[in-house]
């Protein structure tokens, strides 16, 4: 048999004699007054640490120091953290049709400047696509941050587009030069890579400021797999590696060519004359004594003991007048 004795039914015997609930206050300080209170505080007189009087105010609490805004792009200035030297303008191009085509995708990350102006930290080749499109304003989230995360976000913002290996070498040194890191490890740590790609970036900073000036205007020269076989170069031919690396700036030459000329040029350099190498002079009884270069070479004759007569070489040498065979001063 059918019941009829079920919630809702005015017919139902258990139901009846209750009462309808009373509804429920809403508590102060809810969501929605909170957010009523915040819009209208953004619409009053901004105080020194909110939006500066030339911004917008159309914004959208993210949280407690965070807020997304139509910034208007001639408010923006670049960051002087930003790791990057080279933009792709190619590139920039193709982000801008894209961002005509379907819109912004992902907000630029700025920070307020006591000027009244926005700092960008984050997006440099979002902000000059909407600046190629002819866009005024671009989304942006503006959110409070000292010197030391600014650099940081500035550092690892470039992740869609790869730095080269000496940007980001020149990132790390200043992050470890202003103290914000006090190791290789550490820094690795907090960017969640391996040290050992920090510490073989890091090797391109040894180069000489001459050949670091090249790498300036042309970062991509000089990858850190082959930043210490340069540096070794360096050190002791600078002039050969800096001409090696304006080559490579000029004409494309791959580093390993670079590598390989400087070789051969330094090979070139260290070479004796023809002219300047002793003839081999026979020891009768004894061997052959020749110089090479630098060294002096001693042949011996078969039935010599080359150990024995090593000993007795040692014991003359010592008796020697230094001043007798040392190079005349240049």
């Amino acid at each position: 048999m059918k019941s009829n004795d079920f919630p809702g039914n005015p017919n139902s015997k258990t139901m009846q004699g209750l009462r309808t609930p009373e509804p429920i206050p809403e508590p102060q300080g809810s969501r929605a007054s909170a957010r009523a209170a915040m819009l209208a505080s953004l619409n009053a007189e901004p105080e020194v640490d909110q939006l500066p009087a030339k911004a917008p105010v159309e914004v959208e609490l993210l949280s407690g120091d965070t807020i997304l805004a139509d910034v208007p792009v001639t408010q923006i200035v670049r960051s002087p953290f930003q790791p990057r030297l080279v933009f792709d303008e190619k590139a920039i191009e193709e982000l801008a049709t894209s961002i005509q085509t379907i819109g912004l995708g992902k907000p630029i990350l700025v920070r307020r400047l006591p000027n009244g102006q926005f700092e960008l930290v984050g997006g440099e080749r979002r902000w000059r696509a909407v600046q190629l499109n002819g866009g005024e304003t671009i989304k942006a989230i503006i959110q409070v941050m000292s010197d030391a995360v600014a650099m940081m976000l500035a550092l690892t913002d470039n992740s869609q587009e790869d730095l080269t290996d000496y940007e980001l070498a020149r990132s790390y040194h200043r992050i470890l030069q202003d103290g914000e890191e006090n190791s290789q490890r550490a820094l690795a740590r907090r960017l969640g890579i391996n040290v050992s790609i920090v510490s073989r970036c890091l090797t391109l900073i040894q180069l000489p400021e001459s050949i670091r000036s090249v790498l300036d205007r042309n970062p991509g020269l000089i990858t850190s797999n082959y930043a210490k076989r340069f540096v070794e170069y360096a050190e002791a031919h600078p002039a050969l590696v800096e001409k090696a690396v304006t080559v490579m700036d000029e004409t494309g030459v791959q580093q390993e060519a670079a590598l390989r000329l400087i070789e051969k040029e330094i090979a070139a350099l260290n070479k004796v004359p023809e002219s300047s190498k002793g003839e081999s002079r026979a020891v009768k009884g004894v061997g052959t004594l020749k110089v090479a270069g630098s060294r002096v070479e001693f042949r011996c004759e078969k039935g010599i003991d080359p150990n024995r007569l090593s000993l007795q070489l040692e014991e003359f040498l010592r008796t020697i007048d230094l001043n007798a065979v040392r190079s005349e001063a240049p």
